[in-house]
């Protein structure tokens, strides 16, 4: 069911598959316990900016009951990492430009049917099932905390970081303003996002280094040519390393950086390694996150190794992709959505083929320090009210936990954009993320505690799968006597 509408509940395009919250349910559940479902809040400790308080104690439950208004269709299952890959036919009726062709429009449109029609390579109509890689419980999980906290836009995507199958899209909006579904969109500003750009474009070329010393005056936040052309050291001048400046997001270091370390022709060939004005490639079509900025300008320079600029764009999907490079060893992950398509015989008509060698982005030392510099955004920077008091929970111990902000005004929808892009890893299983909140006024819920529920629910769901696996009784193969 999607677009149906009630005046206090409004369009919620929740996906994958045709998965959305059936409002009429969800009223009615209100109706008779008069009050919404519950979901784990966050820490009493944390107070977002501008005044913004966000609920009391932090009750992260071993089991939130689902939300029966959730419609779930049959065609969802577990992550595509959980499943053994098999055997691939490059024969197939169907390629990868095939599937793009007829899943894309239904993906804009919050639609991810359990049957496509495609156009074949004879040019002939052929009809399949699509087995997708997401996950039926994240999605759910996430469903339950954007009920929660209503923001006004909100949309979500997680990866596996080897495979690069999407395990989550998630797409929200509060009011009944009609929107296609946002995670499919790259009209975004990337703001302080582009700091992972900058930084890792630095590292890799050797012109930075992770105890690098960048003085500067001022606010951090602003971003004025007396700050980064024309600095003096003075009395009030801060001299934080690279570490501090990253996980603090402080514009004039990167504006320094961009100007005087990086230069105009690097910054643009990382942007590019990275994604930037690329096509992407896969089993759906998606359009490119655009650096457009004439970098002859040396103050756009700034501006731009900053990510002090709405010139810059970028979608969900990629940005999600840009902490998988860096978690991966800084080896290139393509996203993907099909596993395979097959006939109603059971015949395969198309099989995700995985990549044998991965384009190199930057060298794994290099991501290996971009790793260091997004764990202390979590641990001492600007998302470090997000994520305090983890180490009370079992699951996240021995869990490495990264990520980058961003914030920045944008108008499609227009407000205040707020991104936490990351990843995170446990014993061997490694998800990367982008979370977007755009929130017109009132600030409701904070992009990276969403990110940090996501991590909480998928990986106390791994941890489940594992031990619900071995607990499950071998049968010996072998003859008795």
């Amino acid at each position: 069911m999607i677009g149906r509408t009630l005046p206090k509940y409004t369009r919620l395009g929740l996906v994958p598959l045709l998965l959305v919250i059936n409002q009429a349910s969800f009223a009615e559940k209100i109706a008779r316990h008069g009050k919404e479902p519950s979901v784990v809040r966050e820490p009493s400790a944390v107070r977002e900016p501008s005044a913004v308080r966000e609920p009391s104690a932090v009750k992260e439950p071993s089991a939130v009951k689902e939300p029966s208004a959730v419609k779930e269709p049959s065609a969802l299952r577990e992550p595509s990492a959980l499943r053994e890959p098999s055997a691939i036919n490059y024969s197939l009726p169907l390629n990868k430009k095939q599937v793009a062709a007829a899943l894309t429009p239904h993906a804009i449109q919050n639609r991810f049917p359990n049957k496509l029609n495609f156009i074949g390579s004879d040019k002939k109509k052929v009809s399949g099932y699509v087995d997708y890689t997401f996950d039926r419980h994240v999605h759910n999980k996430l469903a339950e905390v954007y009920l929660q906290y209503q923001p006004d836009y909100a949309c979500f995507v997680a990866l596996d970081v080897e495979t690069g199958a999407i395990i989550n899209l998630s797409s929200f909006v509060k009011s009944e303003e009609q929107w296609d579904n946002l995670v499919m969109r790259a009209d975004y500003p990337a703001a302080s996002v582009f700091k992972m750009i900058t930084a890792a474009a630095g590292l890799d070329s050797g012109v930075i280094k992770m105890n690098s010393v960048f003085p500067f005056n001022g606010k951090s936040t602003s971003l004025y040519k007396s700050q980064v052309l024309r600095h003096k050291d003075n009395k009030w001048t801060r001299k934080p390393t690279l570490v501090e400046s990253f996980a603090k997001s402080i514009n004039p270091v990167f504006g320094q950086i961009g100007i005087f370390k990086v230069g105009k022709d690097n910054l643009s060939q990382y942007a590019t390694k990275f994604g930037f004005d690329t096509p992407l490639h896969s089993d759906f079509h998606l359009p490119e996150s655009r650096l457009d900025l004439n970098l002859n300008d040396k103050w756009l320079i700034a501006e731009a190794a900053s990510g002090y600029t709405k010139k810059i764009t970028l979608s969900p999907i990629h940005a999600a992709q840009l902490a998988a490079i860096i978690a991966n060893d800084g080896k290139m992950v393509t996203p993907y959505m099909v596993e395979s398509v097959t006939a109603r015989d059971g015949a395969t008509l198309y099989q995700k083929q995985q990549v044998a060698d991965k384009q190199q982005v930057i060298k794994a030392t290099s991501a290996k320090d971009m790793r260091a510099l997004m764990r202390a955004t979590t641990r001492s920077g600007s998302a470090k009210k997000s994520f305090q008091g983890i180490h009370r929970y079992k699951i996240y111990s021995g869990m490495e936990i990264g990520g980058k902000t961003g914030s920045l005004t944008g108008y499609s929808p227009k407000g205040r954009h707020d991104w936490f892009v990351g990843y995170a890893q446990k014993n061997g299983r490694k998800v990367a993320y982008a979370s977007l909140i755009v929130n017109k006024e009132k600030w409701y819920v904070r992009s990276a505690y969403v990110a940090r529920q996501f991590i909480y629910h998928y990986f106390s769901e791994q941890a489940r799968l594992a031990k619900q696996k071995s607990s499950t009784p071998v049968l010996s193969t072998q003859g008795g006597s």
